[in-house]
């Protein structure tokens, strides 16, 4: 045969026996070229990888698609590649840190690649932002009512108004007083709130207060602030975290230990990787990664490490921008303001290890500007410096600021010293009574394991007054059982011209059970012993029975309550031979979901929680019972966390036996102090029994899989008995007997529950 006439035989019987026809001319094309293409199974570091891959065979070398080494995480970016039938292949002999073994009989290609040739892989993302549940309008008012009875009757109350939707949040406080001598309303604040939780900023309206560094001082006011909220992303870390990186040869386990415990576990694939945004304690730690593979053999690397939540990380900025007028006599006048102004403040993190801030404030009384650095240093600890410049009334001054901290599981250590000039001003100076010329701070505990902790501190300030207060505190505690707690003090005090004043002593805890506890101190001046027995966190009664006796003999006696509606408290108390009586009550009225509700006060978020038609169903928030249905279905649930993802569920069990629902589990994301809807969709179902039996009388045979008409599947039991989940008339039911498909057809059902029908005719010869 001529060498041509060969050749197209040889193409032929290839074309045939290929058995994959759709790729049979690109295969004999490559093959022209001197490739040849084949499907084979890849194993990498003999641990095989799902599916086959196409390769390519050139002489003695092997050559990959660049996309399928890229789906196995191989770096080739500096790969040699060659184009075959359009597509980019690398050669996988040239690729440095790959060693290649074909397995003819198997097909097996089996890739020893060194772990630097992978790509790193990321073991945890940094959270996101939980996006915002539908809510709806909800109007509330929280209120807190204090009446006292001691020779004349006198009440105070607290009112807090408030509407919002998706909108933002209105709100508006006061105080009432009435006998007592005074009486009358007082206007607290009223401002309006709109969050941009993707930004995270938030936009103040009304009665605000500024932001402040360390140096700096928050003042109230009435005007606009614009700015960073951080608590609008709660699962968003902040500040910096040390990324631990390591690398597996096969298929691995990796953990993280955190001065001994747990906080992260994953399975890796080989090759390098990272772990970033792991939750650890703040200050000075040590962790432990620990790479364990499918053989058991583990690696362990300790290293140290020190976070602070001072710090924001690299990149990442906060910044306040604030202008209106100072409030005066906050709580006494409602109406009262005075000395405009605008101010800014800005932080930046530069590195993970440094953070710059800077504020100015410019108003007709002032102009002060300054800005500071928070560093860490791993191995020593936290330092901050700061330093400001003003010009006021009565002249230039400047203030300067250095810092210092340290916190170990086993010591901590804090010390800071600020010095201002006598003329340096600021807002929220209003008089030398108020400046602050020296400030010297100091702190530290020490943890002595079950011996107890330690804990000291210092604090002296001097102001332009020329007065001088120093306190000084020293405090001991340890556990002595599992419930009994003991602690020890001593506290002095000295202001100038006013003397000096020591209070030393113990107290001692003990628990006798969840909700029940007992307290005794006694120091220099005072001998006090007290019995509490909280009310349940859902509803019920509490008491509290407490003595005195020292500087002031005192016996007390009062009994609590908790409701879904609120709060409360009846307290007789006798003092220096008078007895007097005080009620407390608290709680909020609330409008939601079309009508109205009393609850305990709305502080967070709400759940407004629909089972359409279902009443004194069982509400949980958090695996936590939070409340029951109404008779329509509805409940309110208050104190979700804004911002964060809140798990709602019921209890199925309080559900008729009919009714059947998707998920008995709903998440929902409130606004700050806004209504998040959680409706579960409940479908009335008609369960029942069906009697099958074949045209001939018998019974269809025990275990043959049939499927319902609406799709779903199950199996015949004995006395060819099948439960219907949910029957209807008209339903048809197709059976696979092992002979056949017989098909049955449901007629009226009967008007009870649970009902058992039949026996009903299965008829062959219908396909299934």
């Amino acid at each position: 045969m001529k060498p041509g006439g060969l050749r197209a035989l040889l193409l032929a019987l290839c074309l045939l026996a290929c058995p994959i026809a759709g790729i049979a001319q690109p295969l004999a094309a490559a093959a022209a070229a001197g490739e040849e293409l084949i499907f084979v199974e890849v194993a990498i570091n003999e641990a095989a990888s799902a599916g086959e891959f196409m390769v390519a065979r050139r002489g003695g070398g092997w050559l990959m698609r660049a996309e399928d080494l890229r789906a196995l995480r191989i770096d080739i970016a500096r790969a040699y590649r060659a184009e075959i039938e359009g597509e980019s292949y690398v050669d996988l002999t040239r690729l440095e840190g790959v060693r290649v073994f074909f397995d003819e009989a198997r097909q097996r290609l089996a890739l020893t690649i060194d772990p630097e040739r992978f790509e790193a892989m990321s073991l945890s993302a940094p959270a996101t932002a939980a996006r915002p549940t539908q809510g709806a309008f909800t109007a509330f008012v929280n209120y807190d009512v204090n009446l006292q009875y001691s020779e004349r009757l006198a009440a105070l109350g607290f009112i807090e108004m408030g509407a919002s939707g998706g909108w933002g949040l209105l709100t508006s406080t006061a105080t009432v007083q009435a006998g007592g001598g005074g009486s009358g309303v007082t206007r607290l604040d009223t401002t309006y709130i709109r969050d941009f939780p993707g930004g995270p900023t938030r936009l103040a309206v009304g009665d605000a207060v500024t932001d402040a560094p360390e140096w700096g001082r928050q003042v109230r006011f009435g005007g606009v602030r614009l700015g960073t909220e951080f608590s609008l992303q709660p699962g968003v870390i902040t500040f910096p975290t040390p990324t631990f990186r390591g690398r597996a040869t096969i298929p691995s386990q990796v953990e993280l230990l955190v001065d001994n415990a747990r906080r992260f576990q994953s399975e890796i694939d080989q090759g390098p990787f990272s772990i970033d945004e792991v939750p650890l304690v703040t200050g000075a730690g040590e962790v432990t990664l620990v790479v364990r593979d499918a053989l058991g053999v583990e690696q362990r690397v300790t290293s140290s490490y020190y976070v602070s939540p001072r710090l924001l990380r690299r990149g990442l900025a906060a910044w306040s921008a604030e202008a209106g007028a100072e409030r005066r006599d906050y709580g006494v006048r409602g109406f009262s303001y005075d000395n405009s102004f605008i101010a800014g403040t800005y932080r930046r993190g530069v590195t993970d290890w440094m953070t710059l801030e800077s504020r100015a404030e410019l108003s007709g009384d002032v102009r002060m500007a300054g800005g500071g650095a928070n560093l860490v240093w791993a191995g020593i600890g936290e330092f901050s410096l700061a330093g400001a410049a003003s010009q006021g009334k009565e002249g230039t001054g400047a203030l300067w600021r250095v810092g210092f901290s340290r916190v170990t599981p086993r010591w901590s250590l804090s010390a800071s010293y600020q010095r201002a000039t006598r003329n340096f001003d600021q807002l929220g100076i209003n008089g030398d009574s108020e400046r602050i010329m020296r400030q010297i701070q100091l702190g530290g505990g020490l943890s002595l394991g079950r011996f107890g902790n330690l804990g000291v501190s210092y604090t002296d300030l001097a102001f332009a007054t020329r007065s001088r207060t120093r306190v000084a505190s020293l405090s001991y505690n340890v556990g002595l059982t599992e419930r009994a707690y003991l602690g020890a003090f001593a506290i002095r005090s000295a202001t100038r011209g006013q003397g000096s004043e020591t209070t030393f002593g113990a107290t001692l805890t003990y628990a006798f059970g969840p909700r029940s506890s007992g307290y005794a101190q006694a120091d220099n001046n005072n001998r006090a012993a007290e019995y509490r027995h909280m009310p349940p966190t859902s509803r019920g009664f509490g008491y509290r029975l407490y003595a005195n006796q020292g500087e002031q003999t005192r016996a007390q006696g009062e009994l609590s309550w908790r409701a879904g509606f609120g709060e409360g408290a009846i307290e007789v108390a006798h003092a220096s031979g008078e007895t007097g009586a005080r009620f407390q009550a608290s709680g909020g009225l609330l409008w939601a979901g079309g009508r109205p509700h009393a609850s305990r006060r709305v502080e967070g978020g709400l759940g407004l929680v629909e089972v359409p038609d279902q009443p004194n169903v069982r509400i949980y928030q958090d695996n936590r019972l939070v409340g029951r249905t109404d008779a329509k279905g509805r409940a309110v649930i208050p104190n979700l966390r804004p911002y964060e993802e809140n798990r709602i569920a019921l209890a199925p069990s309080d559900l008729p036996m009919e009714a059947r629902m998707a998920s008995d589990t709903l998440i929902v994301v409130p606004r700050y102090r806004g209504a998040a809807l959680a409706r579960f969709e409940v479908a009335a179902a008609r369960p029942a029994t069906l009697i099958l039996h074949m045209t001939d009388g018998t019974a269809v045979r025990a275990g043959a899989s049939a499927r319902l008409g609406d799709g779903q599947s199950a199996f015949v039991g004995y006395d060819g008995e099948l439960f219907l989940p949910n029957a209807a008339r008209g339903m048809t039911i197709e059976v696979n007997t092992g002979e056949g498909v017989c098909r049955a057809t449901l007629g009226a059902l009967p008007d009870e529950p649970l009902p058992r029908i039949g026996p009903i005719p299965c008829v062959l010869g219908v396909s299934a």
